[in-house]
Parts: structure tokens; sequence; C-alpha cells
């Protein structure tokens, strides 16, 4: 991981200031990084968390990910005055900063640490999602070049070295893979077990917003588990989670209220995420059908991005029908329905980016491995880390992304 989002720091730098949000920061004549411009208000917030409380706060919305920022921050901060005043830091490292980075350098450092950390998170989730998917064979050679592609991409490249939430893209749709795949998924029987994992996931939705997401897995995988059950129940069980799930959201916003504020998210005031849904339903049908074709042809211009891993799973697809080998239908099964929902889920949302489409390699890297051969051929690793090495090269040489 080190290594590869090491490297990135020596790719082209951006030719001038309209190609990305943010400030470029040179750590020599030909190295550096695109610091975002999303960052500052992340870092500022974290530093003084009550600008939560304040109306029309831009993080409002994900209040769980700005104390995250706050719990790492401040011990980070603290080392950071610790080296300087102790001259292991030179003062002229702080210098060169931008001013208004000056006081937050122990911040960003620890936003870089929840980047490592969930990146880490996400490569430890699909390394036990692949074991599950390929149970008793030692393939460490193909699993190890499949983690590359999780340390190099266009979100690592741009997102890694700033301060942003672009790295839980890989881990979101693992986690949904993780509670619908039969091996791994949770057990949700009784209404302790239910009421727990709802109203700790729940609470991810106030981390990052993609995290809704889980409440259908959640309810899928309460209904696989309990469907001899009389149907009555059955529907009190999946009303109760759904309001559990809701309920860390609602009691902050209940407690914005109480403060006199009311509740702000910028995505949806900004970018119309999602809310564009209840308002295009108030057009005339022509109305209507050119917002549905314009957001739909937004969305697939950024399919592109996850091209390359589209065509392996259907290349693979292709030599599985021709040559029959078994797979594991259930496995294929969930995988295939999370891919629906996730395309279904970011073609409604009302706002397209590449970088934003990219969650969806990860499920595609899990149905690669579902497709996989009984037995590998000899040959395919070896294969395999040669098209991972070309790859991450492409990657570091390549001209941007920067944000």
């Amino acid at each position: 991981m080190l290594l590869a989002t090491v490297s990135f720091l020596f790719s082209p730098p951006p030719r001038t200031e309209a190609e990305y949000c943010g400030t470029y920061l040179h750590l020599t004549s030909w190295a550096g990084f695109t610091a975002n411009c999303d960052g500052f208000v992340y870092m500022e917030d974290a530093r003084h968390p009550q600008h939560l409380l304040e109306p029309k706060e831009v993080r409002q919305s994900r209040p769980l990910f700005i104390l995250l920022g706050t719990a790492v921050g401040y011990p980070c901060t603290w080392l950071v005055k610790g080296l300087t005043a102790s001259g292991l830091l030179p003062p002229q490292v702080l210098a060169h900063l931008p001013a208004k980075y000056q006081p937050l350098l122990g911040f960003y450092i620890g936003y870089v640490l929840l980047n490592y950390l969930v990146l880490l998170g996400s490569m430890l989730l699909f390394i036990r999602l692949y074991h599950q998917l390929r149970p008793g064979r030692n393939e460490s050679v193909m699993l190890g070049t499949l983690l590359v592609f999780f340390v190099s991409n266009q979100v690592t490249k741009a997102f890694f070295w700033t301060v942003h939430q672009q790295m839980f893209t890989f881990l979101v749709p693992l986690f949904c893979v993780y509670l619908l795949l039969e091996p791994t998924r949770p057990a949700l029987r009784t209404p302790a077990q239910i009421a727990g994992w709802a109203f700790l996931t729940g609470a991810l939705a106030l981390v990052y917003g993609s995290f809704v997401l889980v409440l259908p897995c959640l309810l899928y995988s309460l209904w696989r588990q309990n469907r001899p059950m009389r149907l009555p129940y059955l529907l009190g069980l999946g009303v109760g989670a759904g309001l559990l799930f809701m309920l860390p959201t609602l009691a902050w916003i209940g407690l914005l209220r109480l403060r006199g504020v009311t509740y702000y998210n910028h995505e949806a005031q900004a970018y119309h995420q999602l809310v564009w849904l209840l308002e295009v339903f108030r057009l005339p049908a022509a109305g209507f059908a050119a917002l549905v074709r314009q957001n739909a042809g937004r969305y697939f211009a950024t399919l592109p991005a996850v091209g390359v891993f589209i065509g392996l799973v259907l290349g693979l697809l292709g030599l599985r029908s021709y040559f029959q080998w078994p797979v594991k239908r259930p496995a294929l099964g969930v995988l295939a329905g999370l891919l629906g929902l996730f395309v279904g889920f970011f073609a409604v949302l009302g706002y397209y980016q590449e970088r934003l489409t990219f969650i969806l390699v990860s499920l595609l890297l899990c149905l690669l491995v579902a497709l996989l051969p009984p037995r590998l051929p000899r040959w395919s690793g070896w294969v395999a880390v040669g098209g991972a090495l070309g790859w991450h090269l492409w990657q570091v040489v390549s001209y941007g992304p920067f944000s």
C-alpha cells in the first residue's frame, strides 16, 4: 500500500490550476500532491467540532467522520507541537505550507491515517471474502495481484494523500458483500442481534452517506435467515430494523433542532442528490423524459472509469460459458444483486463523477474471484502479476486525475 501510494507523489503535476480543486503542494521540484479543496473544511470542523451545530454547515450530514478526525487529529497535533518544540521537526517545514494549513498539520496527518486504516480494512476484508469465495485454495499470487487494484487506481492516486472520504469507495460495497455472503453474514435471528446490527450500521450513515445501502442488505439478510417465521412477525422485525437503522440520523437531526438549527445536507442542496427524484415527477411528460435521459447519459459517461474491470468480468463469463466449469451460484446471485443495487443507486443519484462510479470496482473484483475456474493454470498468476504491474505503472506515469 505504501509503496504504491508513495509512487503517486512522483506522478506528473497539474499543468494549470483549472484542472483541480484545492492546492497543489510541492514536496520537491519533482514530487507533490493535491490537497483537495474539501479537505480544509474537514480539518477546520475536526479542529472545532462545534461548527457542526451551526446553520448550513457543509459537513453537518457527516458528523461522525468529523468526530473521527477530531479523535485522531488532536493527538497528532500535540505530537507535531512536541516535535517542533524539541527541534526534531524543523520550523521551515511548517513555513513551506500555505498559511491556512499551518495550524492544521496535525489534523491533516490524522485524516491521512484514517485513509490508511480504511483502505487497509478494505483490503483485509477482501482477503477474507476471497478465501470464502475460493475455500481451501492457496492462491497467494492471484490474491496479491488483485489487491494491487485497491492501492493503485484513480481514487487512491487523487485522494489517498489528501483529506477526503473517497477511501470508503472500497469499504462500503465489501461490507455489503460481508453482510450477505452466507459464510460471513452475521446472525440476525434474535431481536437483540437485529437491533444491535441495525443501530450500529445506521450510525455508519453519519460517517459516509453511501452506507445507507447497508439497510436493504440488512433487511434481505434478515428475511433470508427468518423465512420460516410468520409474515406479520417478519414484517414487524423489518420495520423495527429500519427504524433503528434511521435512529442515529433522526437523533442527530433532533439534537440540531433542540439547538434551533435546521439539518443541512450539502450534497442534496448543492447537487440535488436523490432529491431531484422528488422534483422530476412534477414535470410534464416531455420534461420528465428529457431529464431522465440527461441524467442517464451523464451516468453512463462515467462507466469507462470501470471499463477494464467490466471487460475482465465479461471475458471470464465468456470463458466460463464455453468451458462450463462449476461456480457457486448463491455467491454469484449475491454479487450480481449487489451490483444491480449499487448501479441503480448511483444511476439515480443525480450527481455523476468517475470517482463515484469507481465504487463498483470492489464488487466487480469479487465477481471476478467467484467466476475463476476451480483450478487456475500455472501461468495465470504470472500473467495477472504482469497485468497488475503494467496497470500500476500506467497509473503512475499517466496525467491526472487530481481531484
